[in-house]
């Protein structure tokens, strides 16, 4: 049976563990934070689930820590991964050359600051293939919101169903099926093939440049 290439006037993409393989950078800085506060440091399985479920929820929803503590958490969390954002993070395999060969609209929705997010999409090479940059200081509330997606569509003027979202978190998918976007997630990033399904994800991909055969 032939595969349907669904046509598209938008691409949105998630950062981390979608367009960034930041794993490394990532779990140095929860581990970091978590040695500062006296917890222990996490396994790599331990770090995919966190960062899968979305690491500042995780410190806001932190049992036994008053509201001034959880913000000195997520404060020693920023501070830190700003002064490593870059250590050994890179884009994933085949990345730039299908972001270079996406002739629509591309924005980057992402639960990291903007200035931290422009920094890894120009260090990465991705600035001049993406147009705009959502984080989670633009919008009240971040994924799994569809906010950070309504301001996405909002700024270009598309429809929503001509939209994908692409990413590697269950928080992605139920912000694109929120938003009543196309989800489309990646197997290779933090989230688990098996959340992506039960999330209700339309297409899951194995490698970013899978993209062509359903998108265009």
């Amino acid at each position: 049976m032939e595969k349907i290439i669904r046509e598209i006037d938008l691409f949105i993409f998630d950062l981390d563990g979608t367009l960034a393989d930041s794993k490394d950078d990532l779990k140095a800085t929860i581990n970091h934070t978590l040695k500062s506060f006296g917890m222990k440091a996490l396994t790599d399985a331990e770090t995919r689930e966190l960062v899968g479920n979305g690491i500042t929820n995780v410190f806001k929803n932190m049992t036994g820590k008053s509201e001034e503590e959880k913000y000195e958490t997520i404060r020693t969390y920023i501070e830190y991964l700003e002064s490593h954002l870059l250590d050994t993070t890179v884009p994933f395999p085949g990345v730039i050359e299908t972001l270079a060969g996406i002739e629509k609209r591309k924005a980057v929705v992402t639960n990291k600051l903007v200035r931290m997010a422009e920094r890894v999409v120009t260090a990465l090479g991705m600035a001049d293939h993406i147009d705009l940059i959502v984080g989670s200081d633009s919008t009240p509330k971040m994924k799994p919101d569809p906010a950070p997606l309504y301001l996405t569509i909002e700024s270009f003027n598309v429809a929503p169903e001509k939209t994908v979202m692409v990413g590697d978190t269950v928080d992605d998918v139920l912000s694109a099926k929120a938003a009543g976007v196309i989800s489309c997630g990646v197997s290779y990033g933090f989230g688990r093939m098996e959340d992506l399904k039960d999330a209700g994800a339309d297409i899951i991909i194995d490698s970013f440049s899978d993209l062509k055969f359903h998108f265009r």
